[in-house]
């Protein structure tokens, strides 16, 4: 086992210690394995379960406690990384949640394959918003390039123009 009381993942089955300190295997988790497994409350999974319930899909009979499946824990992982890690709002983190669903169900893409491709996206998109910026500053710089040059060819003729008046007042002496 992994450390006291932590569940540790085998296939479709868990190895966990009961209460009795005996190491058994189960094909489903109690909500306090799931905390612990993801390192939050109790009450956290509770709050979770009942604001993404339309991801995880949990039918349980009245008066029964939970059992979650491997399913449920990626999805309670998932939701864990987007509001701590990535600081997505609940509102922000079920819109991904529906985004992912929506890719999944509509293109039949893999979860992780599915997750690859939008960070790609998000990457592409920080890369261009990156280029742009770059772009703009470099539009500005090259229109200052252009003023001064401006500036400096009407110094030119000025110059050129001074310089014709002195040569031809030196031979025609006025």
């Amino acid at each position: 086992m992994a450390g006291k009381g932590k569940p540790v993942h085998l296939g479709n089955k868990y190895q966990v210690e009961s209460k009795k300190g005996k190491v058994i295997q189960v094909a489903s988790l109690t909500i306090d394995q799931v905390g612990n497994i993801l390192q939050v409350e109790v009450s956290t999974i509770r709050y979770w379960e009942k604001e993404f319930n339309e991801f995880l899909n949990i039918n349980c009979p009245k008066g029964q406690r939970v059992r979650y499946t491997e399913e449920h824990l990626e999805i309670f992982g998932q939701i864990k990384e987007l509001l701590y890690n990535e600081q997505y709002t609940i509102k922000g983190a079920k819109r991904r949640l529906e985004m992912e669903r929506t890719l999944t169900s509509a293109l039949g893409v893999e979860p992780n394959f599915k997750t690859t491709v939008f960070f790609m996206f998000s990457a592409i998109i920080q890369e261009l918003q990156k280029t742009r910026e770059e772009s703009k500053k470099l539009a500005h710089q090259l229109e200052l390039l252009r003023k001064e040059k401006e500036e400096v060819e009407e110094r030119l003729t000025e110059e050129q123009q001074k310089s014709l008046w002195k040569f031809l007042a030196s031979k025609f002496g006025t």
